[in-house]
């Protein structure tokens, strides 16, 4: 098998059947197994990804996983069968046909340049305006380690990414580990593109864009919005900012500085509510 896609889903059905219609185009001529993790829906999305794509395992969670929690089982469970290559995937991304066999191929190239430590993320651009969306960060310049922003398509390595579609090397398993279980939701896959860097993986982000999602602007806003009632859901919910989870983001990348990162974002919530 040369690659095995790690994706995990919860209660949208259809947008997961159509996610991965959209993938098996794009992967066509491609040896590839998908397991899927189906985090306690309720709307009959395993069932029906079991009748619909045998090139599928589904993996039952409880819905308690989230998205790094239901990447990491889905990794776990995927690297149990050997594979050359490990795909993060997100069910929303609307893939372009064969992108991912472009993907392969511009992983290929990569090696061939840098040697085997390579990671490749895919580029994801908005439907309407183009831009980038998700895909690969850069540290911006500037004292802390933990601002980032957007890769340019300058061909340049880049020091983390996104997970919604990341080609890695079965051999990263053994230098770099698979996503960390410190993370339920957000930060696991920036928290991964660091680690890789590290560890000596270049990661490339793809020249030409593998499909199209649009930003979550919902989720940026309600992170955003600090009003009494939101603080609870930012210091607890998985989908907010968990203090445990931030202290520990903080503390293995920010270096001297971690403490200023961790208290500036922690001072915006204790700040009187408007």
């Amino acid at each position: 098998m040369n690659i095995s896609v790690l994706a995990t889903c919860f209660n949208r059905r259809e947008i997961t059947l159509n996610g991965l219609a959209a993938l098996r185009r794009a992967a066509a001529g491609i040896d590839y197994h998908v397991y899927l993790v189906d985090d306690g829906s309720t709307d009959g999305t395993g069932d029906a990804v079991r009748r619909d794509f045998p090139e599928a395992t589904v993996i039952q969670g409880d819905g308690s996983l989230y998205w790094n929690g239901g990447m990491l089982k889905a990794w776990r469970t995927a690297v149990q069968t050997g594979a050359r290559y490990y795909m993060l995937f997100n069910d929303d991304l609307e893939l372009e046909p064969e992108s991912i066999t472009r993907l392969f191929s511009f992983q290929k190239s990569m090696e061939a340049a840098h040697g085997p430590k390579v990671i490749s993320i895919g580029k994801v651009l908005d439907a309407e305006t183009d831009t980038i969306t998700y895909g690969g960060y850069r540290v911006a310049p500037g004292l802390s380690r933990l601002r980032f922003l957007r890769a340019p398509d300058d061909g340049a390595p880049c020091d983390t990414m996104n997970g919604n579609c990341v080609l890695v090397p079965a051999i990263a398993v053994d230098d770099v580990g698979l996503l960390s279980d410190r993370y339920r939701h957000h930060t696991g896959d920036i928290d991964y593109g660091l680690r890789a860097r590290d560890a000596g993986y270049k990661l490339f982000q793809s020249r030409e864009p593998v499909g199209r999602t649009p930003y979550n602007h919902a989720a940026h806003a309600k992170l955003a919005r600090l009003t009494w009632q939101n603080r609870k859901f930012m210091l607890r919910d998985p989908k907010g900012l968990p203090v445990g989870e931030w202290l520990h983001f903080c503390r293995r990348h920010g270096g001297p500085l971690w403490p200023l990162n961790f208290a500036s974002r922690y001072l915006k919530i204790a700040l009187p509510a408007r």
